[in-house]
């Protein structure tokens, strides 16, 4: 079983737990109260009807027919009432009224009249002074057939000179106390429901955030990914930040190692090359000899320093998880200044450059890096092209892209080489001088295009070799 659903359940079961014990509670609670509600009520309808029937009872007029009429026209009156939704029609009430000695004057029911209730809780506490209230069963094991009288006293001049006793059926609340427990019944299931699907809401958001979490983690084994970020979850905001620290700390640790292994690879032959020249120039050499050795010492140092600078180059780019600043940027203008830079070596090799721009040449690039990449890119091509051929460069529209094309004429790319071409420290041997080169600059290329967002595709042409960049218009 899933831990969430797990979570979901243990929830959920003391939701449903607690909600029983506090629903049982509550509905337990709900007969004693109104309950009091009713004796409140009663008790001052009997002190109202013990001071109106206080000349009655002085009089000896309770004992008349016209005072019986007169009691039950009042106590059969039909009522037109809705209350909580319910209708109420008649009064359910009744009353006996007794002497000062509590000996029943006056029954609405007509069955007590004359009997001695001066035991009875409500007549003996009122005939003492104090609040007169009792509860009676007429059926001892139904709590539903209990009738609560409460008493008040009539006082006439300053006498106690009897008692009204005011009584109330139990049954008569009985669907106030049926209706309310179930209205709360309903009103607490809907609650428990609601909770329910909210914990079920809460458990599927923290597995949906541990998952994007899990995720992101397995997402930097292989490259960076975007932080995710969670409102109102600080905690899981702490893991993820967490995750990419200690990815940052072994990646560093992991790219320090992997560049000292390859740097020190790289470094072997131009050393043991330097090493071999100086070793030799160490013996007494004709002239020509000697000056080949220096040669070869110079071209390697030149080397050295191009692949440190390189690789310092490609770390910086390759470290940054910011993205670049983009602004306009004119290609017809970056690449002119380019090929102008490099005017000596292409009159050198003798090489003839054709340029073709058509249409706006502006495009979102980050001026330095973009730089970079095409300079390494021209500086690819010129090496790559024989003494006396052509180098071309296009630059158009073509769909929603600016697509710049680097043409030159010489040898085609084997084709074992075309899938490797941008891996690093891939090279092939220059066509005239058979070296090769560090191996990084067209790795450089491709990282500096993806920030841009940018392809590239090298292709074999009949004459030569095509590399085509897209630009996103």
């Amino acid at each position: 079983m899933s831990i969430f659903v797990r979570i979901w359940f243990g929830f959920s079961l003391v939701l449903l737990i607690g909600s029983f014990f506090i629903l049982s509670s509550l509905q337990q609670q709900i007969k004693p109260n109104i309950r009091q509600v009713v004796e409140d009520t009663l008790a001052d309808n009997a002190n109202i009807i013990a001071a109106l029937v206080a000349d009655d009872i002085a009089g000896g007029l309770v004992k008349t027919p016209e005072f019986d009429q007169k009691m039950q026209a009042t106590l059969s009156r039909v009522l037109n009432a809705k209350i909580w939704n319910m209708q109420k029609s008649a009064i359910h009430q009744n009353l006996y009224i007794t002497d000062q000695y509590g000996r029943v004057i006056y029954d609405s029911t007509g069955q007590y009249t004359g009997q001695d209730f001066s035991r009875w809780n409500d007549i003996y506490l009122t005939l003492k002074g104090q609040y007169g209230v009792r509860s009676t069963r007429t059926d001892p094991a139904d709590e539903n057939s209990s009738t609560m009288y409460v008493a008040a006293p009539v006082i006439y001049q300053n006498q106690l000179v009897g008692v009204v006793s005011l009584g109330k059926k139990g049954q008569s609340v009985q669907p106030y106390i049926e209706a309310a427990q179930r209205q709360m019944l309903i009103k607490a299931s809907i609650v428990v429901v609601f909770s329910l699907l909210l914990c079920g809401f809460v458990a599927w958001w923290l597995k949906r955030s541990i998952e994007k979490v899990r995720q992101y983690a397995l997402a930097l084994a292989a490259n960076r990914q975007q932080q995710p970020y969670f409102y109102s979850a600080r905690e899981l905001n702490d893991l993820v930040y967490a995750i990419s620290s200690m990815r940052q700390q072994l990646e560093d640790r992991a790219y320090v190692e992997q560049y000292v292994h390859t740097l020190t690879h790289e470094l072997k032959s131009p050393l043991t090359a330097i090493h071999a020249s100086a070793e030799l120039l160490e013996d007494a050499l004709p002239i020509d000899d000697q000056q080949y050795f220096a040669r070869q010492i110079q071209q390697q140092t030149y080397r050295l320093q191009d692949l440190v600078e390189r690789l310092l180059l490609l770390a910086k780019l390759e470290k940054s998880d910011e993205a670049f600043e983009l602004q306009a940027l004119d290609l017809n203008v970056l690449i002119h200044n380019l090929l102008a830079q490099r005017k000596g070596i292409i009159q050198q090799r003798q090489i003839e450059v054709q340029t073709s721009f058509t249409g706006s040449c502006l495009v979102q690039a980050e001026p330095f890096w973009l730089g970079q990449a095409l300079a390494n890119l021209l500086d690819n091509a010129i090496s790559f092209t024989p003494a006396g051929k052509t180098l071309t460069i296009k630059l158009e529209r073509v769909a929603q892209h600016l697509v710049l094309q680097v043409i030159n004429q010489g040898p085609i790319i084997p084709d074992y080489a075309l899938s490797h071409i941008f891996e690093r420290y891939y090279s092939l041997p220059r066509p005239d001088t058979g070296l090769k080169s560090t191996g990084l600059g067209l790795t450089l290329v491709k990282e500096v295009l993806d920030k841009h967002q940018a392809d590239i595709a090298i292709e074999n042409r009949a004459d030569g070799v095509a590399v085509s960049i897209y630009f996103n218009a």
